[in-house]
């Protein structure tokens, strides 16, 4: 019965706004904040799950957590990777405590990123 009463103008203007906000959602996502310290390098997996960071073979944290260029969390199991660039955070023994997979757009940054 709603839909009956409101105008077809009204209806139309809706669905375009509907349609702009969702396509328009990765545009509107903010900066990640990245903490001090972080360093920058190109990561690969390999088929055991282990972390390469520029041609190292580095240890990992009980506590690692890897961000994907959505910021979204991942496991090193997942990922399948190749040189890609990455933000790493290492904790005072050396293992690799956090990984941020950057994005096109991070990538071209400089580095160090400024500080939010």
């Amino acid at each position: 019965m709603i839909g009956k009463k409101l105008p077809k103008h009204f209806l139309a203007i809706w669905t375009l706004l509907l349609a702009f906000a969702v396509t328009n959602l990765h545009a509107m996502q903010m900066d990640r904040p990245f903490p001090a310290g972080i360093k920058r390098g190109k990561m690969s997996t390999t088929a055991l799950a282990e972390i390469v960071i520029d041609g190292k073979l580095k240890p990992l944290s009980v506590a690692l957590k890897i961000y994907n260029d959505d910021n979204l969390t991942v496991t090193p199991a997942s990922l399948d990777v190749r040189n890609i660039i990455v933000y790493y955070l290492e904790n005072e023994v050396g293992e690799i405590q956090k990984i941020w997979i950057l994005t096109a757009e991070e990538a071209k940054r400089p580095f160090p990123p400024r500080s939010n």
